[in-house]
């Protein structure tokens, strides 16, 4: 179990590694690109329904997002998002998570 957490945590940041070099030379600032690409921060989201992209944040934190549902491609449900210093409400699969808007800062989403 301890190599394939090992194994899972190499693998992700291989993969978002090469999302943000192939995404983030083009554009002179991050919000250019998310609106470019038809993304938002999960923070800013209204809610709906959106597909998970990415997060970028260190090992610790992606590894916990990886255990409570977040892979990308997954689908997600925006329940509630209550501002600037609150939290965000959503709904992975058959699960509710409330976060923290400093975490839910670090996470993109795109529309479905």
């Amino acid at each position: 179990m301890k190599y394939l957490k090992k194994i899972i945590k190499l693998i992700y940041r291989y993969w978002h590694e090469r999302w943000v070099k192939a995404h983030f030379q083009k554009y002179k600032s991050f919000n250019d690109c998310l609106k470019y690409n038809g993304m938002a921060k999960l923070s800013d989201a209204v809610p709906g329904v959106y597909r998970f992209i990415t997060a970028y944040c260190d090992g610790k934190l992606a590894y916990r997002l990886l255990e409570m549902g977040f892979v990308p491609g997954e689908y997600l449900t925006v329940i509630e998002n209550t501002g600037l210093k609150g939290s965000t409400m959503i709904k992975i699969k058959d699960s509710k998570i409330a976060l923290s808007n400093k975490i839910a800062d670090k996470i993109l989403l795109k529309k479905k």
